[in-house]
């Protein structure tokens, strides 16, 4: 079943709409021009006829060697009189004036000349023709004083177009000639091109609603496909991929962004799966040493140095899971972008002279040289407290991956509008492989396991960075130690 929230319905009712209005339009400025220029001509051809009548005329009335009869016309009985003679002329040119236009019937030309005082002086109407034009003289009379012009009347329900001009010779008005023109042949053009309009109008919308419903169909048909495939595609099921047409359109493309976007929200889920299991497995160790110490303590009766040393291992255990709860809450709001920096002016020489003198003592135990070099003082807009948690971090790595005997170098720079803090360490290095996976949630090399911590570090040091607009970079080759740069912009840059 159609229902009308359907695209293709809609689509294709909008094209018919718009097609009809357009044909509509179209036909009524067809039929309006058409209608007009078949009326100008008609009256353009009397005046063309009249212009050539009267023409002859006065050549005749010129040629005449005796223009007594030229003379204006005497009033006998309330009428003028024209001689013989003038009406032989006038009957003469009309003649001659039909003979050159090759006149084989009279309805095609209606003429006839008229006197000042409408008497009726020459006329090639006969019969019922005489009663069809100029039957009020009252109303000819107006337009008679005009000089040219037009009137249309109606015999019979049949429309005739009627034009009035007066001849003057001499400076002087003589007669009216009065032309007549059916418009029955016109009337019954314009009627044809109407019935057709009104008939291929309606069939070329239909048809042309039919074509769009097949080619809206047939081009929404991916859409549809689409769609179908779409439905299976769930949270928990992530494999699917919409179908494309691969002709590079507005809909492949659509596909082609919904399944790169598919592909990002597997990635997603596949990473929220892995942290899943990789935080499960963090709070594991530390919940099976807590549950296993105090297992053993509720076992038996203990002295008071065996509790104790259970409750320091269950602290220190309680203490890593905290750590790790608040580095996952900074995790968290780094991705939500809602970590709350109190951005102030920032020393970096200040802020890592105050962390390295945290680990003064640790490098010393561990034989460790630990150098510190700022030539001058290098100040940039951040948090000073997330700021001092990114070099511990960075210096607790390069302390944990650094032999006996090794040296750890923290340099403070700038160049052009960065302010860069290096720290370079003659520690074991990192593989290609592992530089790749740095950064990675929970990610360890192998190397690393044997160590302390969740492999959160680097993660938290680039999300501080970011929040920072600031760039984390790694240097590293097995063997050979690892220089990481993290650069953050200038004050006023």
């Amino acid at each position: 079943m159609i229902h009308i929230r359907s695209f293709k319905l809609r689509l294709t009712l909008w094209y018919a709409l718009m097609l009809t209005v357009f044909l509509a339009g179209s036909a009524f400025l067809m039929y309006a021009e058409l209608s007009r220029a078949l009326y100008r001509d008609a009256e353009q051809s009397m005046h063309s006829e009249v212009q050539n009548i009267e023409e002859g005329l006065l050549a005749s009335f010129q040629e005449a060697k005796d223009l007594k009869f030229l003379q204006p016309p005497k009033i006998e009985k309330g009428s003028l009189a024209f001689s013989p003679d003038f009406q032989g002329l006038l009957t003469k040119t009309i003649r001659e004036f039909e003979r050159r236009q090759r006149r084989i019937a009279r309805s095609l030309f209606l003429v006839r000349i008229v006197g000042l005082d409408h008497s009726i002086v020459l006329s090639n109407l006969g019969g019922w023709e005489k009663e069809v034009i100029f039957p009020n003289y009252e109303r000819d009379s107006v337009f008679m004083e005009k000089g040219d012009s037009y009137q249309t009347i109606h015999f019979q329900k049949n429309p005739i177009r009627l034009y009035y001009h007066l001849v003057r010779f001499q400076d002087r008005p003589f007669f009216i000639i009065q032309a007549a023109k059916p418009l029955s042949e016109i009337e019954k053009t314009l009627m044809r091109l109407a019935l057709i309009i009104f008939v291929i109008i309606p069939m070329g919308v239909a048809a042309a609603c039919f074509a769009g419903w097949f080619l809206a169909k047939q081009f929404l048909s991916p859409v549809d496909q689409m769609i179908q495939q779409a439905r299976k595609i769930t949270a928990a099921y992530l494999k699917s991929r919409l179908p494309r047409t691969h002709t590079k359109d507005e809909l492949d493309r659509l596909a082609e962004t919904l399944n790169e976007m598919i592909d990002r929200l597997e990635a997603s889920m596949r990473a929220v799966q892995e942290f899943s299991s990789n935080v499960s497995h963090e709070f594991k160790t530390p919940l099976a040493i807590i549950r296993g110490e105090i297992d053993l303590a509720l076992r038996r009766a203990r002295s008071t140095e065996d509790l104790q040393q259970t409750i320091h291992v269950i602290n220190e255990e309680v203490n890593g899971l905290i750590r790790l709860v608040d580095d996952l809450m900074l995790l968290v709001r780094s991705d939500a972008r809602q970590l709350n920096l109190q951005l102030k002016n920032i020393s970096l020489v200040h802020a890592l002279e105050h962390v390295l003198k945290l680990y003064h003592e640790r490098a010393r135990q561990e034989e460790i040289e630990l150098i510190f070099e700022a030539p001058r003082e290098v100040e940039i807009l951040g948090d000073e407290v997330y700021l001092k948690r990114l070099f511990t971090n960075l210096l607790d790595n390069a302390l944990k991956f650094t032999e006996a005997k090794g040296k750890i170098i923290v340099r403070v720079f700038s160049t052009d509008a960065k302010a860069v803090v290096s720290i370079e360490d003659s520690g074991i290095g990192i593989d290609d492989e592992t530089l790749k996976n740095l950064g990675t949630r929970f990610y360890r090399a192998d190397q690393a396991r044997s160590r302390e911590g969740a492999g959160l570090g680097l993660s938290i040091v680039k999300a501080i960075c970011d929040a920072h607009s600031g760039d984390l970079l790694i240097e590293s080759s097995p063997g050979r130690g690892t220089r990481i740069f993290a650069e953050f912009p200038l004050m006023g840059a």
